[in-house]
């Protein structure tokens, strides 16, 4: 009788353990799951604003980088070239025909010249003031962008 009681203390055991793993598992797993997948934010957002004309975008780009680091005008005008040129580019990119996945690594590679042809524009006080700030400086941009979508001024 004796056997049968520790046989079963020790089911009661394992059963208790696998349930409380399960439990510490669920959670861990489960606020990740939950979590919005960013990327498909970004995806969108960006989806929106692509029909935001080019002239648009670098206005508020070059608008909004005046407002947070005072840019000359020849700064000014250099970023309307990047721009410009870089929209070009992806304009491009997006009719390349190619796999997702390595037209994903292409768009981060154009986004990254871009971002190093910025940084070339900047003075290093002002590119040490846009590091500092890139997240209100990117966050006041998308507001202005989705605010003339949301205008219909398409």
């Amino acid at each position: 009788m004796l056997g049968r009681k520790s046989k079963h203390l020790k089911t009661m055991k394992l059963l208790a353990k696998t349930f409380f793993l399960t439990l510490l598992i669920a959670a861990v797993v489960m606020p990740a799951i939950a979590q919005p997948q960013r990327g498909n934010q970004d995806r969108q957002q960006m989806e929106q604003f692509r029909d935001v004309p080019q002239e648009v975008r670098t206005e508020a780009h070059i608008a909004v980088f005046d407002e947070y680091l005072q840019l000359t005008d020849i700064q000014k005008e250099q970023i309307r070239v990047v721009d410009e040129e870089f929209a070009k580019k992806g304009d491009a990119l997006r009719e390349e025909p190619m796999n997702r996945k390595r037209k994903m690594m292409q768009a981060k590679d154009l986004r990254d010249e871009h971002q190093q042809a910025i940084h070339d524009i900047l003075s290093k006080d002002q590119y040490a003031i846009y590091l500092e700030e890139k997240e209100a400086i990117q966050y006041e941009i998308r507001q202005r962008l989705k605010a003339y979508s949301e205008d219909g001024n398409k």
